[in-house]
């Protein structure tokens, strides 16, 4: 079983290493590349408002030709589901993205186990996890920025 992870938890590397390693993917997505974004989830669906405005500017960059939301929980459909959807669509790689801030146990075990899971069910599709998006400086500069506007600096 090969899953490529990136993440902190499981191999260590820098920031810039990081968002280099999944735009250096992006770069070489194939008509069969899909990217899947792996969402905690919420009992109130309106939360989810803006995450999917971020998944549709992502869409229209057209950077992945296939690009699928799965959740956790709480809402549907669930990982499992999205990565069926992937492989439906013909996808051959998968490169799965946390849209996570911190590495609570989904983070740290769960997404994991379950692209894991989706490699023994497709071994013929190459699967790779990316780290969550609260490991991103861009995340410090954003938090600073809005200090910084509070308070204003």
């Amino acid at each position: 079983m090969s899953v490529t992870t990136n993440s902190a938890i499981t191999n260590p590397v820098s920031n810039d290493e990081q968002d280099s390693i999944i735009l250096n993917r992006a770069a070489d997505a194939s008509p069969k590349s899909a990217l899947l974004i792996m969402v905690h989830g919420t009992p109130r669906p309106v939360a989810n408002e803006e995450m999917f405005r971020v998944v549709q500017v992502v869409k229209a960059r057209g950077v992945y030709p296939i690009v699928e939301v799965g959740f956790m929980e709480c809402n549907a459909p669930s990982i499992p589901e999205s990565i069926e959807a992937c492989i439906a669509q013909g996808a051959t790689k998968v490169t799965a993205v946390p849209y996570f801030l911190h590495t609570g146990t989904h983070v740290a075990d769960d997404l994991p186990t379950l692209i894991e899971a989706a490699q023994e069910q497709y071994p013929e599709v190459e699967f790779a996890m990316g780290g969550y998006l609260g490991r991103s400086e861009l995340l410090t500069d954003i938090l600073e920025a809005r200090t910084r506007a509070v308070v204003g600096v």
